[in-house]
């Protein structure tokens, strides 16, 4: 998986290329500002932009549809300090694939570095699932993820919903990880509960 690092702090890119390339990823370019960033998309076409919505040409919000002009099949992942509400939805609403806090632990960039590169969506748990919530509705789920939380509800292990759905126990983990990191929850027992609160959702 290659990976652009656009931030306009030296340290926190050299930091940022070490935990990637010490977990197999590629940084193929690193740049301080839009034009920079701009120019190194446009040639490399990585897999994911990891993008400081902060850079030294200021908020790198609107610039985000012209990254992907340039790469189109690549995913953005949006690094920032900010926790507002409207920022973190006008990121979205412009195209970014994923939105994380820069205070988030090494293990959680990791994981939404790779979410993104596979061509997933990873808000930050504790902001997509404040994010839904503050809009007065609980998020929306993919139907798997509406299948596996129904049976979570009703007590299955991951060996019996898998065998219940016909797929893998990975894939069952995989889409409980999804549901803990959408809904902003930690545990199994954190997810268990909250089928078990939301079951005709779940079941719908």
């Amino acid at each position: 998986m290659r990976v652009v690092l656009a931030e306009d702090h030296p340290t926190v890119r050299a930091g940022t290329r070490a935990f990637l390339e010490a977990e197999g990823f590629t940084v193929v370019g690193e740049a301080a500002c839009e034009r920079e960033a701009l120019e190194i998309v446009s040639e490399r076409r990585p897999d994911v932009l990891m993008l400081d919505l902060k850079l030294e040409s200021g908020l790198a919000l609107k610039a985000i549809p012209q990254f992907l002009a340039a790469a189109p099949r690549m995913g953005i992942l949006v690094q920032s300090c900010y926790e507002d509400r409207a920022i973190i939805c006008g990121a979205l609403a412009e195209g970014a694939a994923g939105y994380l806090l820069k205070s988030s632990p090494v293990s959680e960039l990791i994981r939404a570095v790779r979410t993104v590169a596979s061509g997933g969506r990873y808000v930050q748990p504790s902001l997509g699932a404040g994010l839904a919530r503050a809009q007065g509705r609980e998020p929306e789920l993919p139907l798997r993820e509406r299948q596996v939380l129904g049976l979570l509800a009703e007590g299955y292990t991951n060996r019996e919903v898998a065998a219940r759905l016909t797929v893998s126990i990975r894939t069952v983990e995989s889409v409980r990880a999804a549901l803990r990191a959408r809904l902003g929850l930690v545990t199994r027992a954190d997810l268990v509960a909250y089928a078990r609160q939301h079951r005709s959702a779940a079941d719908a």
